[in-house]
Protein backbone atom coordinates (compact mmCIF):
# COMPACT_ATOMS: atom_id res chain seq x y z
CA UNK A 1 0.00 0.00 0.00
CA UNK A 2 2.73 2.48 0.97
CA UNK A 3 4.74 1.60 -2.13
CA UNK A 4 1.70 2.21 -4.35
CA UNK A 5 1.06 5.59 -2.76
CA UNK A 6 4.63 6.59 -3.51
CA UNK A 7 4.86 5.54 -7.15
CA UNK A 8 1.35 6.23 -8.47
CA UNK A 9 1.66 10.04 -8.57
CA UNK A 10 5.02 9.67 -10.27
CA UNK A 11 3.63 7.38 -12.95
CA UNK A 12 0.96 9.95 -13.77
CA UNK A 13 3.61 12.64 -14.22
CA UNK A 14 5.91 10.48 -16.32
CA UNK A 15 4.14 11.06 -19.62
CA UNK A 16 6.79 13.48 -20.96
CA UNK A 17 10.55 13.13 -20.66
CA UNK A 18 12.24 15.76 -18.56
CA UNK A 19 15.88 16.78 -18.18
CA UNK A 20 17.64 14.02 -16.26
CA UNK A 21 19.81 15.14 -13.36
CA UNK A 22 23.08 13.25 -12.84
CA UNK A 23 22.19 10.74 -15.60
CA UNK A 24 25.25 8.51 -15.05
CA UNK A 25 24.97 8.21 -11.28
CA UNK A 26 23.74 4.62 -11.29
CA UNK A 27 26.41 3.53 -13.79
CA UNK A 28 29.16 3.84 -11.16
CA UNK A 29 30.21 0.40 -9.89
CA UNK A 30 30.98 1.84 -6.44
CA UNK A 31 29.90 5.02 -4.70
CA UNK A 32 29.70 6.34 -1.15
CA UNK A 33 27.52 8.57 0.97
CA UNK A 34 25.97 9.00 4.39
CA UNK A 35 22.59 8.57 6.03
CA UNK A 36 20.68 10.18 8.90
CA UNK A 37 17.28 9.39 10.28
CA UNK A 38 14.93 8.62 13.14
CA UNK A 39 13.80 5.32 14.63
CA UNK A 40 11.52 3.81 17.21
CA UNK A 41 12.65 0.75 19.16
CA UNK A 42 10.07 -1.72 20.42
CA UNK A 43 9.78 -5.19 21.98
CA UNK A 44 7.65 -8.23 21.35
CA UNK A 45 7.18 -9.71 24.83
CA UNK A 46 6.36 -13.36 25.54
CA UNK A 47 5.08 -13.88 29.09
CA UNK A 48 6.51 -16.63 31.25
CA UNK A 49 4.45 -19.44 32.77
CA UNK A 50 4.90 -17.83 36.18
CA UNK A 51 3.41 -14.57 34.88
CA UNK A 52 0.45 -16.34 33.30
CA UNK A 53 -0.25 -18.33 36.46
CA UNK A 54 0.06 -15.20 38.64
CA UNK A 55 -2.02 -12.94 36.41
CA UNK A 56 0.85 -10.60 35.50
CA UNK A 57 0.66 -8.82 32.14
CA UNK A 58 3.76 -7.22 30.71
CA UNK A 59 3.49 -4.68 27.91
CA UNK A 60 5.37 -1.87 26.21
CA UNK A 61 3.40 1.27 26.96
CA UNK A 62 5.54 4.07 25.52
CA UNK A 63 8.26 4.47 22.91
CA UNK A 64 10.76 7.34 22.78
CA UNK A 65 12.18 7.92 19.28
CA UNK A 66 15.92 7.79 18.69
CA UNK A 67 18.32 8.90 15.96
CA UNK A 68 20.76 7.10 13.71
CA UNK A 69 23.74 8.09 11.58
CA UNK A 70 25.36 5.78 9.03
CA UNK A 71 28.17 5.71 6.51
CA UNK A 72 27.11 4.27 3.15
CA UNK A 73 28.89 2.09 0.59
CA UNK A 74 26.99 1.00 -2.52
CA UNK A 75 28.24 -1.70 -4.91
CA UNK A 76 26.44 -2.00 -8.25
CA UNK A 77 25.71 -5.64 -9.11
CA UNK A 78 23.38 -5.23 -12.12
CA UNK A 79 21.22 -2.47 -13.56
CA UNK A 80 18.56 -3.23 -10.96
CA UNK A 81 20.43 -4.68 -7.97
CA UNK A 82 22.90 -3.07 -5.55
CA UNK A 83 24.73 -4.43 -2.52
CA UNK A 84 24.81 -1.90 0.32
CA UNK A 85 26.86 -1.82 3.52
CA UNK A 86 25.81 0.94 5.92
CA UNK A 87 27.62 0.73 9.29
CA UNK A 88 26.61 3.29 11.87
CA UNK A 89 25.17 4.05 15.28
CA UNK A 90 21.59 4.32 16.56
CA UNK A 91 21.13 6.04 19.89
CA UNK A 92 18.62 7.62 22.25
CA UNK A 93 15.77 5.16 21.79
CA UNK A 94 13.81 4.14 24.90
CA UNK A 95 10.99 1.70 25.67
CA UNK A 96 8.82 1.78 28.78
CA UNK A 97 7.79 -1.68 29.98
CA UNK A 98 4.82 -1.82 32.33
CA UNK A 99 3.67 -4.64 34.63
CA UNK A 100 -0.09 -4.91 35.16
CA UNK A 101 -1.89 -6.92 37.88
CA UNK A 102 -5.59 -6.72 36.97
CA UNK A 103 -6.66 -9.56 39.28
CA UNK A 104 -4.28 -9.01 42.19
CA UNK A 105 -5.55 -7.39 45.39
CA UNK A 106 -1.96 -6.70 46.46
CA UNK A 107 0.37 -6.03 43.49
CA UNK A 108 3.60 -8.01 43.52
CA UNK A 109 5.60 -4.97 42.34
CA UNK A 110 5.81 -1.55 43.94
CA UNK A 111 3.99 0.89 41.61
CA UNK A 112 6.89 3.34 42.07
CA UNK A 113 9.21 0.91 40.23
CA UNK A 114 7.13 0.84 37.04
CA UNK A 115 7.26 1.45 34.20
CA UNK A 116 10.79 0.15 33.65
CA UNK A 117 12.65 2.33 31.14
CA UNK A 118 15.04 0.42 28.84
CA UNK A 119 17.46 2.39 26.67
CA UNK A 120 19.60 1.07 23.82
CA UNK A 121 22.50 2.60 21.89
CA UNK A 122 23.48 0.38 18.97
CA UNK A 123 26.51 -0.09 16.86
CA UNK A 124 25.02 -1.66 13.74
CA UNK A 125 26.31 -3.29 10.59
CA UNK A 126 23.56 -3.74 7.97
CA UNK A 127 24.26 -5.73 4.79
CA UNK A 128 21.41 -5.13 2.36
CA UNK A 129 20.28 -5.86 -1.20
CA UNK A 130 18.56 -2.99 -3.00
CA UNK A 131 16.23 -3.65 -5.94
CA UNK A 132 15.65 -0.58 -8.13
CA UNK A 133 12.78 -0.29 -10.57
CA UNK A 134 13.08 1.56 -13.88
CA UNK A 135 14.07 5.20 -13.48
CA UNK A 136 11.20 7.66 -14.06
CA UNK A 137 12.86 10.91 -15.09
CA UNK A 138 14.45 12.01 -11.79
CA UNK A 139 12.75 9.43 -9.56
CA UNK A 140 13.37 5.75 -8.95
CA UNK A 141 11.39 3.59 -6.49
CA UNK A 142 13.19 0.75 -4.75
CA UNK A 143 12.78 -2.18 -2.39
CA UNK A 144 15.44 -3.15 0.13
CA UNK A 145 16.08 -6.11 2.41
CA UNK A 146 18.82 -7.98 4.20
CA UNK A 147 20.37 -8.62 7.59
CA UNK A 148 21.76 -6.47 10.36
CA UNK A 149 24.03 -7.16 13.33
CA UNK A 150 23.59 -4.82 16.30
CA UNK A 151 25.73 -4.42 19.43
CA UNK A 152 23.91 -2.66 22.27
CA UNK A 153 26.48 -0.45 24.00
CA UNK A 154 23.99 0.53 26.71
CA UNK A 155 23.65 -3.12 27.74
CA UNK A 156 27.34 -3.96 28.17
CA UNK A 157 27.97 -2.33 31.57
CA UNK A 158 24.63 -2.38 33.35
CA UNK A 159 23.77 -4.60 36.28
CA UNK A 160 20.54 -5.07 38.24
CA UNK A 161 19.28 -2.20 40.36
CA UNK A 162 17.25 1.00 40.37
CA UNK A 163 19.93 3.50 39.36
CA UNK A 164 18.86 4.61 35.87
CA UNK A 165 22.41 5.40 34.74
CA UNK A 166 24.39 2.27 35.60
CA UNK A 167 21.65 -0.22 36.53
CA UNK A 168 18.24 -1.38 35.46
CA UNK A 169 15.56 -3.79 36.60
CA UNK A 170 15.54 -5.51 33.19
CA UNK A 171 18.82 -6.23 31.41
CA UNK A 172 19.42 -7.01 27.74
CA UNK A 173 22.00 -9.10 25.95
CA UNK A 174 24.40 -6.89 23.99
CA UNK A 175 24.37 -8.81 20.67
CA UNK A 176 21.39 -9.40 18.40
CA UNK A 177 20.72 -10.23 14.75
CA UNK A 178 17.91 -8.80 12.61
CA UNK A 179 16.30 -9.22 9.23
CA UNK A 180 15.18 -6.01 7.57
CA UNK A 181 12.72 -5.11 4.81
CA UNK A 182 11.85 -1.72 3.43
CA UNK A 183 10.75 0.54 0.61
CA UNK A 184 11.89 3.93 -0.61
CA UNK A 185 12.39 6.43 -3.37
CA UNK A 186 15.53 7.86 -5.00
CA UNK A 187 15.46 11.52 -6.06
CA UNK A 188 18.11 12.56 -8.57
CA UNK A 189 19.28 16.11 -7.93
CA UNK A 190 21.78 18.12 -9.93
CA UNK A 191 24.90 17.16 -7.97
CA UNK A 192 23.89 14.14 -5.86
CA UNK A 193 21.16 11.59 -5.21
CA UNK A 194 18.79 11.94 -2.26
CA UNK A 195 16.63 9.07 -1.01
CA UNK A 196 13.88 8.52 1.54
CA UNK A 197 13.62 5.00 2.98
CA UNK A 198 11.14 3.31 5.34
CA UNK A 199 12.41 0.11 6.92
CA UNK A 200 11.19 -2.47 9.45
CA UNK A 201 13.75 -4.43 11.44
CA UNK A 202 12.93 -7.67 13.32
CA UNK A 203 15.20 -9.18 15.98
CA UNK A 204 15.86 -12.91 15.70
CA UNK A 205 17.17 -13.81 19.16
CA UNK A 206 15.91 -13.57 22.73
CA UNK A 207 17.64 -10.50 24.21
CA UNK A 208 16.34 -10.95 27.78
CA UNK A 209 19.34 -11.41 30.05
CA UNK A 210 18.82 -13.70 33.02
CA UNK A 211 22.42 -13.69 34.29
CA UNK A 212 25.61 -11.67 33.87
CA UNK A 213 29.28 -12.44 34.43
CA UNK A 214 31.42 -9.96 36.36
CA UNK A 215 35.09 -10.75 37.08
CA UNK A 216 34.49 -14.42 36.42
CA UNK A 217 31.47 -14.57 38.74
CA UNK A 218 27.97 -15.37 37.46
CA UNK A 219 25.36 -13.09 38.95
CA UNK A 220 21.56 -13.37 38.91
CA UNK A 221 18.86 -10.81 39.69
CA UNK A 222 18.50 -10.18 43.45
CA UNK A 223 15.50 -11.89 44.94
CA UNK A 224 13.55 -8.66 45.46
CA UNK A 225 13.98 -7.73 41.77
CA UNK A 226 13.80 -11.15 40.12
CA UNK A 227 10.11 -10.79 39.26
CA UNK A 228 10.88 -8.15 36.62
CA UNK A 229 12.90 -10.72 34.68
CA UNK A 230 10.94 -13.82 35.68
CA UNK A 231 7.68 -12.37 34.32
CA UNK A 232 9.07 -12.62 30.78
CA UNK A 233 9.98 -15.76 28.89
CA UNK A 234 11.36 -14.09 25.75
CA UNK A 235 12.05 -10.55 24.64
CA UNK A 236 12.44 -9.89 20.90
CA UNK A 237 13.49 -6.53 19.49
CA UNK A 238 11.65 -4.56 16.81
CA UNK A 239 12.63 -1.30 15.10
CA UNK A 240 11.01 1.02 12.58
CA UNK A 241 13.39 3.38 10.79
CA UNK A 242 12.93 6.42 8.56
CA UNK A 243 16.22 7.20 6.82
CA UNK A 244 17.45 9.96 4.52
CA UNK A 245 20.34 8.98 2.23
CA UNK A 246 22.77 11.39 0.56
CA UNK A 247 24.82 9.71 -2.19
Amino acid sequence: MLFSLIICPLLLNAQKDKVRNDPNHDDKWLHFGFSVGMNTMDFKIYSSRMALDSGIYTEVTRLKPGFHVHALSNLRITDNFDLRFTPGIAFGGEREVNYVFPNAEYPMIDPEDIPVVIESNFLEFPMLIKYKSRRLNNFRPFLIGGFNTRLDLAATKKTWGRSKKENNLVLLKPLDFYYEIGVGMDFYLVHFKFAVEFKYSVGLTNVLRTSITRHGEIRYPPEEDAIFTDAMDRLLSRMFLVTFHFE
